[in-house]
């Protein structure tokens, strides 16, 4: 599960690499069309902002989550023991599931009802869908919380019983197991 979850995140991570990619090449044929031809490309604004600002944002979350690179402060914990700091972080994994849980839960419940009434955002010439773009957060939400589960069962298999190996924040980019 670890290894699915590893490489579902990846492919998360990717998606939201692409869309930054298009993002920046729209917004640049927006300003050319605007400087040289007087004739901007329609709806960027609401381009941008429902499709490749949600996935820029949100789908990175679960592989951030699986490598630890969420902000933290380590004032308290820098002299814990290593089996200590593990039930500790265990204990944050469980919060942290948690709340991202019933956001998941939210989001997903938001997704099938714009989904069901095939959400439209007015532009210009058009109508735009926004509804596929409401199931980025409960995508990388849902593996963010799964993420976060597996994290606390390890974490507190090590701080509970010393066997195993906490998660830890890797410096390498990849998820590594202390012994």
């Amino acid at each position: 599960l670890e290894r699915l979850l590893e490489r579902f995140s990846q492919a998360l991570l990717w998606i939201a690499g692409v869309a930054i990619t298009l993002m920046m090449l729209h917004i640049a044929a927006d300003i050319v069309g605007k400087t040289v031809f007087n004739h901007p490309v329609t709806a960027t604004l609401e381009i941008v902002a429902w499709y490749y600002m949600v996935l820029t944002v949100f789908l990175p979350v679960a592989y951030i989550q699986l490598r630890k690179k969420h902000l933290m402060v380590e004032l308290f914990t820098r002299n814990m023991s290593p089996r200590s700091l593990a039930r500790l972080e265990g204990c944050i994994a469980v919060l942290g599931a948690v709340y991202v849980g019933i956001l998941f839960w939210l989001t997903l419940e938001q997704a099938i009802a714009s989904t069901i009434d095939g959400e439209l955002q007015d532009v210009t010439y058009f109508d735009l869908p926004v509804w596929p773009s409401r199931w980025a957060l409960p995508v990388a939400i849902g593996a963010m919380t799964l993420i976060m589960i597996l994290q606390a069962i390890r974490d507190f298999r090590f701080g509970f019983t010393g066997r195993g190996a906490p998660t830890t924040q890797a410096d390498d980019g990849m998820l590594i197991e202390e012994n």
